[in-house]
């Protein structure tokens, strides 16, 4: 069985590639790299990290397993004592100067699979560099474990309250007092995830009211997987209608990621809420600097960006390229279509209670409707319609799919006249009306997706089946 990181840390079906002997083997892994890079830690001591866990089947037993692994190899941990959101390991690791952080989660991923994350001291994802050394170590070397309990009685391991500092965090950068004085109606989904009620307890003693869906932890998240797309909140898009809520809320399995819902039960895409975010940053709080997005993120953020006279930088997908800019440079907020939004002067990475907080500051401060800040973006800046599809393909079809698009990409695709093409990540046709057909391989899930969005509605539904059309040619 082979152990391969994707676009964030490494996930696997849980009892088939991720089992407790590969979670060793990984944290071996990650083990050599933290003394070969830090040695023993400052004057002697121990280095120490921070392990978390959401609310998957078994993650707390694999959360155990991996500071087994670190207190054999002489690295102390600091286990959190309950399921808490990737966000929350990487705020701590910050806050405590620890040299990395790891999370147990498979994110958005269905119910069989598990993960696990990895934070640089800056709190975001591990860099090229440091996945890459930590995959050349795996099976290197015999796995060192030590039990549980041994380790805790010498002080190797030692379980806290994790969330405290993260929700210090929150509070350092939201003006949580500005939403509790309107009178805001908000349903919050949480996927069964580790979001939990934090939102709801965040926004407690003020003239919000807050009502949270799934907000129990349940292995299965109640047969879907946990990711807050349009399709996967319908629950949540008839709550907000029949309540008259102002907004809808919702986070995926680790809370790193969001979904909104409008007062009409609209889902807005990511790239929509990375465009009322961004507004809301330059025109309320003089924010300034860089704009990142993946290239599968709408083109609504290269008209606003403009506008605004700032620099647009398009990545591969994955929030680590993203995180890599921030360090490197002045980025005011980047973000991927699939929910992770990230602001630097926060912390480099992405955080969906955050965001959520942030836009309903924004909707406090302007005193708008979600659906009327997005009416106003729309006339000026044009209707963008957004759609993907996920195909499961044999490994053969996938590998004629990018044979034919390298060997003869069409020049037209339902229609329209294929501009130009990006092969950033994976095979982009771009449109002259700048709409665009998007496919690449999943680096999470054995799938192809693909992408499209359109200024026009009528179009998106044929570029998807033109995709999908051509995926599945024999």
């Amino acid at each position: 069985m082979s152990i391969v990181f994707g676009t964030e840390g490494w996930r696997a079906v849980i009892a088939e590639e991720f089992t407790a002997e590969n979670v060793r083997i990984v944290t071996q892994a990650i083990a050599e790299h933290l003394l070969e890079r830090h040695g023993t830690g400052l004057d002697g001591k121990p280095l120490v990290v921070a392990v978390g866990y959401d609310t998957r089947f078994l993650s707390d037993y694999f959360a155990k397993a991996i500071c087994e692994v670190l207190a054999a190899n002489r690295i102390h941990s600091v286990l959190s004592a309950t399921s808490v959101p990737t966000c929350a390991v990487s705020r701590y690791v910050v806050a405590k100067s620890m040299p990395l952080g790891i999370m147990v989660t498979a994110s958005h991923n269905p119910a069989i699979y598990n993960g696990i994350k990895v934070k640089e001291s800056y709190g975001g994802s591990a860099t090229t560099e440091t996945v890459s050394s930590i995959e050349q170590r795996l099976s290197r070397s015999s796995v060192k474990q030590v039990s549980f309990s041994a380790a805790t009685r010498e002080g190797a391991i030692r379980t806290t309250e994790l969330l405290p500092e993260y929700l210090k965090g929150i509070r350092s950068f939201v003006d949580l007092s500005a939403i509790r004085r309107m009178p805001f109606r908000v349903v919050v989904d949480s996927m069964h995830g580790a979001g939990g009620r934090i939102i709801e307890e965040l926004l407690a003693k003020g003239r919000c009211r807050i009502e949270t869906l799934h907000a129990q932890p349940d292995c299965r998240f109640g047969g879907q997987a946990p990711e807050p797309i349009a399709s996967h909140l319908q629950e949540l898009s008839q709550r907000v209608r029949r309540t008259h809520a102002d907004v809808g809320i919702a986070n995926d399995g680790d809370a790193d990621r969001i979904g909104m819902i409008a007062q009409d039960g609209t889902w807005l895409n990511p790239g929509q809420l990375l465009c009322i975010l961004l507004l809301h940053l330059v025109q309320t709080r003089q924010a300034k600097g860089m704009v990142v997005k993946t290239v599968s993120n709408t083109m609504m953020i290269n008209r606003l960006t403009a506008e605004l006279g700032l620099k647009l930088v398009e990545v591969p997908v994955g929030f680590k390229h993203i995180a890599k800019l921030m360090l490197q440079e002045k980025v005011l907020i980047g973000g991927e279509e699939s929910g992770g939004i990230g602001i630097t002067e926060y912390l480099p990475e992405r955080d969906g209670v955050f965001n959520g907080l942030l836009l309903l500051e924004a909707l406090a401060v302007r005193k708008k409707r979600l659906s009327f800040i997005l009416q106003e973006l729309e006339k000026k800046f044009g209707q963008w319609h957004y759609g993907r599809k996920d195909l499961h393909l044999e490994k053969q079809q996938v590998e004629g799919l990018f044979a034919r698009l390298s060997a003869n990409p069409p020049q037209q695709m339902a229609g329209i006249s294929v501009a130009r093409i990006d092969t950033l990540d994976g095979v982009k046709l771009i449109g002259k009306d700048e709409s665009w057909l998007l496919f690449r391989r999943s680096g999470t899930e054995p799938i192809v997706r693909i992408y499209a969005e359109s200024p026009k509605r009528p179009l998106l539904s044929k570029f998807l089946t033109f995709g999908v059309r051509l995926a599945t040619a024999p």
